[in-house]
C-alpha cells in the first residue's frame, strides 16, 4: 500500500511540475515546434535513465519512492498523449515538416538522453 502512495504523490508532483515547466518554456518559445513538450520528454528520459543504470545512486532511497520517481512523477512529467496531440496538431496545420522533425527528433533525444546516462 506504501506504494501506491508514494505514486500517487509523485504522480501529482510531476503533473504539477509538467504543467508549469510547459508554461514556462511556451513562454519563452514562439514556434511552431512544440518545445516544452520535447524538452520535457527527453529530460524525464535521462531522468529516468539514471534511475535504471544507476541504481547504486538511488539505493539510499527505498523501494517505495524509487516507484515514486520512477512510476509516479516521471510517469505523469513525461506525456505520450500530448506528443501525439501536438504532431496531429501540426499535421492539421499543414506543417508536416515540423510534425516530421518534431516526431523523429523527440525519439532521437529520448533514446539518447537515456544512453547518456550509460555514460557515466
Amino acid at each position: 500500500m506504501n506504494s501506491v502512495l508514494f505514486i500517487c504523490a509523485g504522480g501529482f508532483l510531476g503533473a504539477i511540475s509538467r504543467y508549469l515547466l510547459g508554461i514556462y518554456i511556451t513562454g519563452l518559445w514562439k514556434g511552431d515546434f512544440p518545445l516544452g513538450t520535447f524538452i520535457i520528454n527527453a529530460l524525464g528520459s535521462f531522468l529516468l535513465g539514471l534511475i535504471i543504470f544507476h541504481p547504486q545512486l538511488f539505493t539510499a532511497l527505498g523501494s517505495d519512492l524509487k516507484l515514486g520517481i520512477g512510476v509516479g512523477f516521471l510517469g505523469s512529467f513525461t506525456t505520450f498523449s500530448t506528443f501525439e496531440y501536438e504532431t496531429l496538431k501540426l499535421i492539421e496545420k499543414k506543417k508536416r515538416a515540423t510534425a516530421l522533425a518534431y516526431v523523429l527528433l523527440s525519439l532521437l533525444a529520448g533514446i539518447t538522453a537515456a544512453w547518456l546516462t550509460r555514460l557515466f
